[in-house]
């Protein structure tokens, strides 16, 4: 079927979101245009796509005519409807939750705000992000625009729509369990997670493990480098080393650790295990040394991030009123949401183990780079599957048996609270994007921006929206 996108539409053509702020900086086009431009874009495709929970494109018109500072100064993009945007309402992908509009920005809406751009509006996203998807009873399928009858993944999935389409180069993107690097891999696009401190705030910072972090979906590096650039300069995290500006690649050769399996010791799809094995002799041909290994986790910790997860289901259904409002309802919970968080008090009896565990996995997972200077490895066990595979009125045990089909590489780095960079490295069978991850020990995003920056310069993408840098 015949992808989606815009990049015929009005000036801004596939460029990414620091061309656009050139052009605004030096007065060759206006922010208003820009936004104009993305405006149009959205509103050719929104009927299809369905990637907008909701828009305030008057807002935004009349706020492009106000001077702005910042490396993204004028330019266009969508927050994610899981934080809080002033003047509209966080509707998390629930029917639970209510339509209060909200007076302020959150403190991480305003980080993201100090680049300089411009809210459109927020996008979708599974219920309270907990699926790989972008689909729900409240808003239904967000589709792919490579394909619209398969998934954008999630459950950042409208911002990974938005960006693979062209209607914004760059969307604010949210991952508690790859929810950046799994809609990355499934568009096609560039998604970076952080480390763990990296936000000015964090939803999970006041939980036992901290996992959910803040992030961006790009199509070139240069632009999740400026953005992560520039969010450091408004907040400075302490405990980490500084990323500062990255904007080439380094001359020191790396020792890459590869491994195709999980820590089931399961093998990836053959197209994903292929992509892979591409990505690390691509990575030789640079001069880096790439060694096979088997998966260096184990079945326990995949287990443990599961409870966990439940746990915080439990949490938030259990005080949604606290945390969403008066009126939150946990009757309109979906299927999955609802049984998710009555797992958790059959096994909390657990948690003390499970927190001491995954707490220490840190450490291990740590002690890999004593080694090696990254790993390699699939975003996902198999390609793209097909709008519903993830229905939120799917059967509860069913759900938890694909997601432990699918997504068992991602999880790690929240745990362990380490970078790692979903880059489109590969294509399946059926014409769809295969993504690939590189990780870091924790503080070394610099180290995953450089390397992305020689596989950019060096054509090892998968080409999916034209020739932009």
């Amino acid at each position: 079927m015949k992808n989606i996108n815009a990049f015929d539409v009005g000036i801004l053509g596939n460029m990414d979101a620091t061309e656009i702020a050139g052009l605004i900086k030096d007065g060759e086009i206006t922010s208003k245009e820009a936004v104009a431009c993305s405006v149009e874009r959205a509103l050719k495709l929104e009927p299809t796509l369905n990637a907008i929970v909701t828009d305030c494109f008057d807002t935004a018109m009349s706020e492009a005519e106000k001077e702005r500072e910042g490396v993204f100064s004028g330019v266009p993009t969508f927050i994610k409807d899981l934080i809080n945007v002033k003047g509209m309402p966080t509707l998390h992908g629930s029917k639970g939750v209510g339509k209060k509009i909200h007076k302020k920005n959150e403190k991480i809406t305003e980080q993201i705000l100090s680049t300089g751009c411009l809210v459109l509006g927020k996008s979708t996203t599974s219920e309270f992000g907990l699926l790989p998807s972008a689909e729900t009873l409240l808003q239904g399928s967000t589709l792919n625009p490579l394909n619209p009858e398969y998934s954008t993944g999630g459950s950042s999935g409208g911002a990974a729509a938005l960006v693979s389409s062209g209607v914004v180069p760059f969307a604010h993107a949210a991952d508690g369990g790859g929810s950046i690097r799994i809609p990355a891999s499934c568009c096609g696009l560039i998604g970076l997670k952080p480390s763990r401190g990296r936000d000015i705030e964090s939803p999970t910072g006041m939980l036992p493990i901290d996992i959910v972090c803040q992030g961006i979906l790009s199509r070139t590096v240069r632009d999740t480098a400026n953005y992560f650039s520039a969010i450091e300069k408004y907040h400075k995290a302490t405990n980490l080393p500084p990323i500062g500006l990255v904007n080439k690649s380094s001359k020191k050769r790396l020792l890459i650790a590869m491994f195709t399996d999980t820590a089931s010791g399961i093998e990836s799809q053959s197209n994903v295990k292929d992509s892979v094995i591409s990505a690390g002799k691509f990575c030789e041909s640079l001069g880096h040394r790439v060694e096979h290994i088997s998966s260096p986790f184990d079945q326990e910790v995949k287990i443990d991030f599961l409870t966990y997860w439940s746990f915080l289901t439990y949490m938030l259904r259990r005080f949604g009123k606290f945390s969403y409002g008066l009126n939150f309802q946990k009757t309109k919970l979906e299927i999955f949401t609802t049984q998710m968080a009555r797992v958790y008090p059959k096994v909390m009896f657990n948690t003390p183990g499970i927190v001491k565990r995954l707490k220490k996995f840190s450490i291990y997972y740590e002690s890999l780079f004593d080694k090696y200077d990254l790993l390699l490895n699939p975003v996902l066990s198999h390609p793209v599957p097909k709008i519903g595979y993830f229905s939120p009125e799917n059967n509860f045990f069913s759900t938890i048996e694909k997601l432990s089909q699918y997504v068992n590489f991602t999880t790690i780095q929240n745990i362990s609270g380490a970078p790692s960079i979903a880059l489109p490295m590969g294509k399946c069978d059926n014409k769809l994007p295969i993504g690939v991850q590189f990780s870091a020990e924790i503080g070394q995003e610099q180290k995953l921006l450089e390397l992305a920056f020689e596989i950019e310069e060096n054509k090892g993408f998968v080409d999916w929206f034209g020739t932009i840098v």
